[in-house]
């Protein structure tokens, strides 16, 4: 396994080697604020207002969607065809947008209620079951090519499926289509964040000055140093990461950018960030003009 260190700045960095520039997201009429969730391929944005709309953007511009109005829906993921899944809290259900239509997932049986995490370019979906009664949490893939039927996969939380089917649990187990199993280095000691772009972010118990990155071999790429433990939002394939962090001898947690082992800078503080595209932008939610609003924006690295 080889293993890299990642430059982290500290409170004496002198300058970043970008500047992020924000852009607002268009929003529906008679809509004021919300927020941008989650990021797919093909320029594909997903999220939602605050009083529930489900919100859709394709290359900035936004897509109609044809689905229920309420706070009780909660967006998790979108893929480059554009569709949404997330979880239904009024149903206690994972549900799908897809093909102009508002689609609830079947919940596998023993379980009590289901939500799905992420859909890939497939449209196969991953998603968490659960259960009152151990064991509580089990991974479930809804497949396209299979509708109206689930598979348990795992004993475990969810925490994305890539383009090839791969899929990794909280505590790193690593599944694969053919329905073999391998587990992340350092697997079950782990608390994996992101799995995105066929790669891994999280950290290991007892380390919390560090952020390893795993492939889909299993085996560690990098790792993220800091004075506390990151915490990452979103890696696209160009290896462009968002994530939390306090620099080493700093006390404040920070956003900070990272393109592979190279520290681009920090987001100015109020900005979230939720999600990085394939296009290299940020996305997530800023004040508006009246500095009170928070409505979804992206930014990019000039």
């Amino acid at each position: 396994m080889t293993l890299f260190s990642l430059a982290v700045p500290t409170q004496a960095q002198a300058q970043d080697l970008c500047t992020s520039t924000p852009s607002y997201l268009p929003l529906p009429a008679g809509v004021t604020s919300g927020t941008m969730r989650a990021a797919g391929s093909n320029g594909y944005l997903a999220g939602q207002a605050t009083d529930g709309t489900l919100l859709l953007w394709h290359n900035g511009e936004l897509v109609n969607v044809n689905a229920p109005v309420s706070t009780s829906i909660s967006v998790a993921g979108v893929n480059g065809s554009g569709e949404i899944v997330g979880w239904d809290g009024r149903s206690r259900t994972a549900f799908v947008y897809r093909d102009g239509t508002f689609q609830t997932l079947p919940t596998p049986a023993g379980s009590d209620s289901a939500s799905a995490k992420a859909i890939n370019d497939t449209g196969d979906i991953v998603g968490t079951a659960y259960a009152e009664i151990s064991p509580v949490y089990r991974t479930v893939v809804w497949k396209r090519s299979q509708p109206g039927t689930s598979q348990i996969i795992a004993n475990d939380v969810a925490i994305g499926i890539d383009n090839a089917g791969h899929v990794v649990t909280e505590k790193g187990l690593l599944w694969s289509p053919d329905g073999t199993t391998r587990k992340l280095a350092g697997s079950p000691n782990l608390l994996i964040q992101v799995f995105q772009r066929g790669y891994a972010l999280g950290n290991a118990f007892g380390d919390y000055t560090g952020m390893p990155k795993w492939d889909t071999t299993g085996s560690v790429v990098y790792r993220y140093e800091a004075q506390d433990r990151p915490y990452p939002e979103g890696i696209n394939s160009h290896g462009l990461l968002a994530a939390w962090y306090t620099p080493i001898g700093g006390t404040e947690a920070k956003l900070g950018i990272w393109r592979a082992a190279t520290f681009l800078g920090d987001l100015p503080a109020g900005q979230r960030v939720w999600a990085v595209t394939e296009t290299d932008e940020l996305a997530g939610q800023r004040k508006a003009a009246d500095g009170v609003t928070w409505v979804p924006a992206t930014w990019t690295c000039a």
